[in-house]
């Protein structure tokens, strides 16, 4: 017995140990780790300008990081996770930008404060008549807004009856000679009526503003005044370059 192991053993050494032991097992493939989603993130979101003139546009700016989806309420929308838009609001408005992914939501907000001149009657409306026959009314006109009105007018509307269907003549003049009405300044103005007959039978009225909101961030009276400067040596420095040219010949009228 002890001969045949010996034989056996021998035979092993031979064929290398083929067959003689367990064969190798298959390595299990490769699993990558499990990496999870982090959270959507804002990085930035602003407003530029964050002041504006009611009509004016503000650039709203973001950018997020990880979001699946980004909304902006306030009519925006859905947007892309990173670009601008412009918006115009007509009042003071905050925008909520929200980022989303499977983790959960992020939110962060903006305001866009709108200004606007708001130009109302202060008092009563007197009506008066002109030397040569025709009324006129005077009055006083309030800014009670928190914008400067710019070129402001008025038009007053007369008509021959209370019911404001019949319309015999317009009356308009600028207030204060056309200046700038600024937040809380009152003007004076006058309204004519002229070319009817009918002048004095004017029984109602109908009054109408018109006015342009100027930028928010005004020039001081010094840059203003620098600006004028700065453009009357660029026309003497002209002048002298063409008198100059016509000395020489250069130029022929």
């Amino acid at each position: 017995m002890k001969r045949q192991l010996f034989i056996l053993g021998i035979v092993c050494l031979a064929l290398g140990g083929f067959g003689c032991k367990d064969s190798p097992t298959t390595p299990d493939p490769y699993v990558p780790p499990i990496v999870p989603q982090p959270a959507p993130t804002i990085i930035a979101f602003t407003a530029d300008p964050g002041i504006v003139a009611k009509g004016d546009s503000s650039m709203l700016d973001w950018e997020t990081k990880d979001a699946t989806s980004v909304f902006i309420d306030n009519g925006v929308g859905s947007v892309s996770p990173s670009m601008i838009e412009f918006v115009y609001p007509e009042v003071t408005t905050t925008y909520t930008l929200t980022a989303t992914n499977s983790k959960g939501s992020v939110t962060a907000s903006v305001q866009v404060e709108v200004r606007g001149a708001d130009l109302r009657v202060a008092g009563a409306i007197k009506k008066k008549m002109k030397s040569y026959g025709s009324p006129y009314f005077e009055g006083v006109v309030k800014n009670i807004g928190d914008n400067t009105a710019w070129n402001a007018s008025i038009t007053i509307y007369c008509y021959g009856d209370a019911g404001q269907t019949l319309l015999i003549d317009t009356a308009w003049d600028y207030l204060a000679d056309g200046n700038d009405i600024r937040p809380g300044d009152k003007v004076v103005f006058e309204a004519i009526c002229f070319d009817l007959d009918s002048h004095s039978q004017i029984k109602s009225r109908r009054i109408e503003f018109d006015w342009l909101e100027g930028d928010i961030e005004v020039q001081s009276e010094a840059a203003i005044q620098g600006m004028y400067e700065n453009q009357r040596r660029a026309q003497e420095l002209k002048m002298k370059e063409i008198k100059a040219e016509m000395e020489k010949g250069v130029i022929i009228h």
